[in-house]
């Protein structure tokens, strides 16, 4: 019989590196848009959010490591990929929300 636990944790676990695919993807896409739309204002904020959607990715990889070695029972590494998570989470948010303001003040000072 086909332990039902475990396989859970297989489809939860591949949904994770889809989506940590989907955002390296999503991230590095965002980082070549050169298209230099007035003064660039767009490409560099788009640049700025990639980043920090490439740290996110990096952090849902890391979480499904993480899932990963709890079920083997693996604690102490667990407890240091927990808060390299949460680093990647904080940072890859900061960034995000500080280049989509930067984006629209900039964008705000050019309509005024």
């Amino acid at each position: 019989m086909v332990d039902s636990a475990k396989l859970f944790t297989i489809i939860v676990e591949g949904g994770s590196f889809i989506a940590t695919l989907a955002a390296v993807a999503a991230g590095v896409i965002m980082l070549r848009v050169t298209k230099k739309f007035g003064v660039g204002i767009l490409a560099s904020g788009f640049s700025s959010i990639s980043i920090g959607v490439i740290f996110i990715a990096f952090g849902i990889l890391i979480d499904a490591i993480q899932t990963y070695l709890q079920i083997s029972g693996t604690m102490f590494i667990s407890t240091w990929l927990l808060i390299a998570k949460d680093v990647l989470f904080i940072v890859g948010t900061y960034t995000i929300v500080i280049g989509s303001k930067r984006t629209g003040d900039k964008l705000e000072n050019l309509t005024k």
